[in-house]
């Protein structure tokens, strides 16, 4: 694998983490303003952010 092509996985790896710790952030806010169940939403809230790096590393150790 060339350098390109390792800067664009890691990119990759990056903006998909990033998107899955986002969606958590999504379901405090929707606990917050009480669009959710605060049980489910801070479980989900957590697992997004528990699985983002997982994800991450996963993408990276494929390449």
């Amino acid at each position: 694998m060339t350098s390109v092509e390792s800067s664009e996985t890691l990119k990759r790896a990056n903006a998909i983490a990033q998107i899955i710790r986002i969606v958590g952030v999504l379901f405090y806010l929707a606990m917050a303003f009480g669009l959710m169940r605060w049980q489910y939403a801070i479980f989900a809230g957590t697992a997004c952010m528990v699985v983002a790096p997982a994800v991450r590393h996963l993408i990276l150790s494929r390449n």
